[in-house]
């Protein structure tokens, strides 16, 4: 239920952030484009259903699936959400480039939205340009600081430089050209390979491993190049570390600079990119209290409160094969994909059970519904449902179908919500998903 303070919110997002706010002046590492992946982190943004209540509104890039949202409102989340796509309601001119606050301005104009609630909250999933000219154009509240603030802070400039600033452990070293590149890289070969890290590379994208000079020459070369057509350059290098786990701290800054800690979930990774969350065991807890990291998480929320900032922050932690905790890698200033899985913990700790976050990827050649999907599941067993002690909650049916189409194979994704009594039922429940997934003609990513 609302409470009689909260007014209701208009949910919207972009989850490729970073791309957003990188300075096109300086130079990149080298990277094949994709335009399918792009699409399906395009349409990663109905995610953000988890944080609506009943009076709220979802505006996403692509229009929700029928199927899926009845499931969703079957299992108790109610919610408005736009019924045709942004794309269909845009001028032919609109530009492709732009992001979900800029589409939505150039839009709404054009839809047949269900009236909107008045007096309403924007909720975005993180800052980027053109949210306050939304806002004020449809005359939303809205209260954030200023992209300026937002681009320094989520920098990994600036993680780098607050880890020295707090004294702690520091292997990062900035490169600002190529010839330091080679350089630095070369003799941090000496002891092993190294990453190179964009200062707004995310979940896999900007992170460049080097374990050979002959890596290393090519990339270099890439950027002089680059260079030579007056571009700057900005990396950050480090050791590749012996890493035995990642988590992640989410609190919120509250507008008066208040602390408010909200979970630690343990994040799994695979070759740098998010694979998904899980609640952070209690030794883990215990371990961090003892080590005082709640008082440097406390610090971190000073710091970027003294650069202008209040919101939503995720900070990336690890614990290392030898014991230690590095307790600050890098900062997301913004929601994160822990905090989603947080909000899932809420939920379904209603009900008195637990999930954890995770997707399958997949590649298609025919087009599949999704409701040919759900329904697939529930007569596997697979579908959780209201008073289910276990099941699959899907979380998203647009990066399933986005890049469907009649001839070709596309890519496809689906994030669910596990909810089991333990990991090792909710990795039998995983398996039998994919089993399931496989016989609708569909290849399974390992």
């Amino acid at each position: 239920m609302i409470g009689s303070e909260r007014r209701p919110r208009i949910h919207c997002g972009t989850f490729d952030a970073e791309t957003c706010w990188r300075d096109d002046k300086l130079t990149r590492l080298p990277s094949i484009p994709d335009l399918q992946t792009r699409n399906l982190v395009n349409a990663m943004d109905e995610l953000l259903f988890v944080f609506c209540q009943k009076q709220d509104t979802l505006l996403t890039r692509y229009a929700m699936d029928e199927a899926h949202l009845h499931y969703l409102q079957d299992i108790g989340f109610r919610f408005t959400n736009n019924k045709v796509d942004l794309d269909v309601s845009l001028p032919p001119t609109a530009s492709s480039e732009m992001n979900i606050f800029e589409r939505l301005s150039a839009a709404l104009p054009y839809m047949k939205l269900e009236e909107l609630v008045q007096d309403v909250e924007l909720e975005p999933f993180a800052i980027l340009n053109g949210v306050d000219v939304l806002a004020e154009q449809q005359g939303w509240r809205f209260h954030a600081p200023s992209l300026q603030v937002i681009k320094h802070v989520n920098s990994k400039v600036y993680s780098t430089e607050l880890k020295d600033k707090l004294g702690i452990w520091n292997v990062s070293q900035f490169i600002r050209s190529c010839t330091e590149l080679d350089s630095i890289g070369k003799a941090l070969l000496d002891s092993g390979p190294f990453l190179i890290k964009d200062t707004f590379g995310v979940s896999g994208k900007g992170n460049l491993l080097i374990s050979t000079e002959g890596m290393l020459n090519r990339v270099s070369t890439y950027i002089a190049k680059q260079e030579n057509n007056d571009r700057q350059t900005l990396f950050i290098v480090e050791p590749l570390l012996n890493k035995e786990m990642d988590f992640s701290c989410q609190f919120e800054i509250l507008p008066d600079g208040s602390f408010s800690f909200i979970s630690v979930q343990q994040v799994l990774n695979s070759d740098f990119a998010y694979q998904g969350s899980v609640t952070a065991a209690p030794p883990l807890i215990q371990r961090l209290e003892r080590e005082g990291y709640w008082e440097l998480m406390q610090a971190v929320s000073n710091s970027l409160y003294e650069s202008g900032y209040f919101g939503h922050v995720c900070v990336d932690s690890m614990v290392l094969q030898d014991g230690s905790i590095v307790p600050l890698v890098e900062i997301n200033a913004r929601k994160s994909m822990s905090l989603i899985k947080h909000q899932l913990d809420m939920y379904l700790d209603a009900h008195s059970l637990e999930g954890y976050l995770t997707y399958v990827s997949m590649v298609g050649s025919t087009p599949i519904a999704f409701g040919d999907v759900l329904h697939a599941m529930e007569n596997e067993g697979l579908l959780y449902k209201n008073g289910c002690r276990n099941g699959i909650i899907p979380l998203s049916a647009n990066t399933f179908k986005v890049n469907q189409q009649r001839d070709g194979r596309y890519k496809a994704r689906m994030y669910v919500s596990i909810v089991a009594s333990d990991l090792v039922e909710g990795e039998q429940l995983s398996i039998r998903l994919r089993t399931l997934l496989s016989s609708l003609a569909i290849t399974v990513s390992s």
